[in-house]
């Protein structure tokens, strides 16, 4: 595909329009009202040309991903890595949901308190009932001194990301024009509890692995655990009868050990398109090799 090398040109051809155009149209005889005429009409063609291929491209697309781990994920090929960090899922009981997706979910360093609270003149930097959430990652908990919380990265891209949910066992397939290469895949989260409802439509609602309880919280004390809140998932479509009834034979309750079975697929997908980061994105060096 041409376009990165049109949009590469276009700038260039803009950086230096003045001269370029004006020394090409000099030499080719036309007169001073026909010169002027061309060079507008080609500053123009130029300005458009660039416009419909960053249209087209993009820039700017940042989200987070989040491993369930404590290894640190790596940004796909064709994304640029902005930082690293750690799951954020609430800063303080009672705040809201950080969608997953979101950067602010991603924060640099761990904190079992990362807030302040203030009132008037006075700010408390720590209170006895005070917690915050995080995601798991899947660490056993009797560790002592190690961090419980999932490592995560926060990445650009200029590629159009989206989740596509199977509702069956089966990992779904992306739409026409779209590649799950380098994303990752997991299960469709929904809610985590009463307050923290996730979009379907957002890439934070597809965790790699299913957890009944998928995240830990952590008090003014340093003391962090898994949370046995209720958290709600998207189950594996039933089958209906002729007339539209649920089966019969449908079990209200299973072990959460066999939970993962009943939980719908997904996967995150990105609209295809070459590889767009040119190589002074990346001073360090690093080469981006995919979702580990």
């Amino acid at each position: 595909d041409g376009g990165i090398v049109d949009l590469m040109e276009a700038q260039q051809d803009t950086t230096y329009n003045k001269k370029y155009i004006y020394n090409r149209e000099r030499n080719s005889g036309a007169s001073a009202g026909d010169f002027r005429i061309l060079f507008e009409a080609k500053l123009e063609l130029l300005k458009n040309k660039i416009e419909e291929v960053e249209a087209d491209y993009g820039y700017g697309k940042i989200f987070a991903m989040h491993l369930q781990s404590n290894e640190t994920p790596v940004c796909p090929v064709g994304t640029f890595k902005l930082w690293v960090g750690y799951s954020l899922v609430k800063a303080f009981d009672g705040s809201g949901y950080i969608d997953l997706s979101d950067p602010g979910s991603c924060m640099r360093s761990f904190d079992p308190v990362p807030h302040v609270l203030c009132r008037g003149r006075k700010c408390r930097l720590k209170g006895n009932n005070w917690k915050s959430t995080w995601l798991w990652n899947r660490q056993p908990t009797n560790r002592k001194g190690e961090i419980m919380a999932s490592r995560c990265s926060v990445c650009e891209s200029a590629k159009t990301l989206l989740v596509v949910h199977s509702q069956n066992e089966t990992l779904p397939d992306c739409p026409t024009g779209y590649t799950s290469q380098h994303f990752w895949s997991g299960y469709s989260f929904i809610s985590a509890g009463q307050s923290g409802k996730v979009s379907l439509s957002s890439i934070g609602s597809c965790l790699p692995y299913f957890e009944s309880s998928p995240f830990i919280e952590c008090n003014s004390r340093d003391m962090c655990q898994v949370v046995p809140a209720s958290n709600v998932w998207l189950r594996v479509a039933h089958k209906h009868g002729a007339g539209g009834g649920r089966s019969s034979h449908l079990r209200d309750t299973i072990s959460a050990k066999d939970a993962w079975k009943k939980i719908s697929r997904c996967r995150i997908c990105a609209l295809y398109t070459p590889t767009l980061w040119p190589r002074d994105r990346n001073p360090s060096g690093e080469l981006y090799n995919g979702f580990k």
